[in-house]
């Protein structure tokens, strides 16, 4: 035991020479502290623990601790300069702090250089044409107007690059009218106006159209950002008096001549809309454009409509559509065509028995196309199944055909009986509606099986005298009893080895020890 503690003794006056030759001197500190215009760099090595600030124009960029050392690099802008300073407090004495003299101050603190001059910066821009167009008014006394708007022509456009938060002030229009010899061959004494149109895009992204025709403005559709209507005078054209326009007669102005629109083709997809219709031709008479709501007919110059409208509607505007209704099948035209559908057990297992047929002209792309859905009485959260065929057997929400058997609103337990429960699909017990959806669509109430049916409910569940375990044995009333005790579970063996293990390592150690001390 005396040479034990000897040799111990022994170690340690060892072990503290090795700690005392090996110490580092005052000078192994080293801090190291270099900037440029757009970074600050702090490097501190050889300390026995230390606390360091580094303070970047007034702020406090990092105060922490450390201990044999410690590494910063500090993203600076580069546009403007910036004052900085590194203070050390090392924890092996006040001597080893950083800076302690007038030099170490120097070295300890600095001012950038900007590396970068500073320039404002420049909103960005956005590529806009301006176009000015010349049309005759449909109402000389009228002010100019889109309303009132007839064939526009195209005068000029002006390119332009313009900040985004711009756009809609008035200093873009033109306030002369552009070199054209469009002005030479018109009746100054008609009434004329002048349209401007702001758009998105410089040349080499959007084309100006050379003509437009009121109502269709479609042409700048996605493009046109603003727009005004000014009169030919404000641009300081001379406009003859009304004396100079008057005539001793009026002259005669020959009837419209009726015509009668054409009707568009029906569509017989289901699911088409607007965008599928097949336009009539346009003609010298009528010419005809696609809305949302229908065919617009417009009739062209010199040319009205009658009360024969082949099918179209006037609007309270004077416009003739025929309406889309008219055009595309109807919801009940293209709605699925049920078959025999209903809840059937196979063996004591629920299911959907359905079958449904796609309405006439109704095509799919393959053989699995149906979604069939139970929708939650309630508003919770639906049952779907996807990618059925259009006829078969679905299993029921919340059933199994494998062990282990599951049945809607049971729950199995550990010990393999089963509990009723609110959960597993119970809503779909009731009546419950079933959507068959293809892009037609058809729901109906299928009711669950009767509780009296072989595939309702577990078998025996619910009866006085039998429990339901894992593989469908009936067990008695006196051993179905024994269910409410906790199971000798594996946690409670690993309780029981654990100790064992225990005891063991104990009885090792005692033995160890006592062959120590008779040695």
């Amino acid at each position: 035991m005396k040479r034990t503690l000897a040799g111990v003794a022994a170690t340690t006056l060892a072990v503290g020479g090795m700690l005392v030759a090996t110490a580092a001197p005052a000078s192994a500190h080293t801090p190291r502290v270099s900037d440029s215009c757009t970074s600050l760099e702090v490097k501190l090595t050889q300390y026995q623990g230390a606390d360091v600030v580094v303070t970047i124009d007034g702020a406090i960029a990092a105060d922490e601790s450390f201990g044999d050392s410690w590494r910063r690099t500090f993203e600076l802008d580069g546009s403007k300069a910036h004052e900085w300073s590194v203070q050390v407090d090392a924890h092996d004495g006040d001597r080893y702090d950083w800076p302690r003299t007038p030099e170490e101050e120097k070295d300890a603190k600095g001012t950038t250089t900007p590396c970068v001059p500073t320039t404002p910066e420049q909103p960005e821009g956005t590529d806009v044409q301006v176009g000015i167009y010349l049309y005759p008014k449909l109402d000389k006394d009228k002010p100019a107007a889109w309303e009132n708007s007839g064939k526009q022509q195209l005068l000029g456009t002006t390119p332009l690059t313009v900040p985004e938060d711009e756009l809609t002030n008035d200093q873009h229009w033109y306030t002369e009218l552009p070199e054209t010899d469009a002005l030479d061959d018109i009746d100054l004494c008609t009434g004329w106006g002048i349209q401007q149109d702001l758009v998105r895009g410089g040349v080499d992204d959007y084309t100006m159209p050379e003509t437009i025709t009121y109502p269709d403005g479609s042409s700048m559709d996605g493009h046109l950002v603003d727009w005004q209507h000014q009169e030919l005078s404000d641009f300081g054209i001379e406009l003859p008096s009304t004396e100079d326009c008057a005539t001793p007669t009026e002259p005669e102005v020959p009837e419209p001549q009726v015509v009668v629109p054409q009707a568009p083709a029906a569509l017989e997809i289901c699911g088409a809309d607007a965008s599928d219709v097949i336009l009539p031709a346009d003609t010298g008479d009528v010419t005809y454009l696609t809305t949302e709501q229908g065919v617009l007919a417009v009739p062209t110059e010199g040319r009205t409509f009658g009360d024969d409208l082949a099918g179209y509607t006037r609007t309270e505007g004077g416009d003739v559509i025929f309406p889309i209704e008219q055009l595309v099948p109807s919801e009940e035209d293209c709605a699925l065509v049920p078959g025999d559908i209903g809840a059937v057990c196979v063996g004591d297992t629920p299911y959907l028995d359905y079958g449904v047929s796609l309405p006439e002209g109704v095509e799919v792309d393959n053989d699995t196309p149906l979604t069939i859905t139970f929708l939650h009485p309630e508003g919770g959260e639906n049952y779907v199944a996807a990618d059925q065929p259009l006829e078969g057997e679905l299993l029921w929400p919340g059933a199994s055909d494998t062990a282990p058997k599951q049945w809607p609103g049971w729950e199995q337990q550990d010990d393999g009986s089963y509990v009723e429960t609110d959960g597993n699909y119970a809503w779909t017990r009731d009546d419950v509606e079933v959507l068959f959806e293809v892009n037609p669509e058809y729901s109906q109430i299928v009711s669950y099986p009767e509780a009296n049916t072989e595939c309702a409910n577990p078998i025996g569940a619910g009866g006085a005298d039998v429990e339901v375990v894992a593989d469908d044995t009936d067990v008695p009333p006196a051993e179905a009893e024994g269910a409410d005790e906790l199971p000798q579970t594996g946690a409670t063996v690993g309780v029981f080895a654990g100790i064992a293990a225990l005891l063991i390592v104990g009885g090792g150690v005692l033995f160890w020890l006592r062959r120590r001390i008779q040695h």
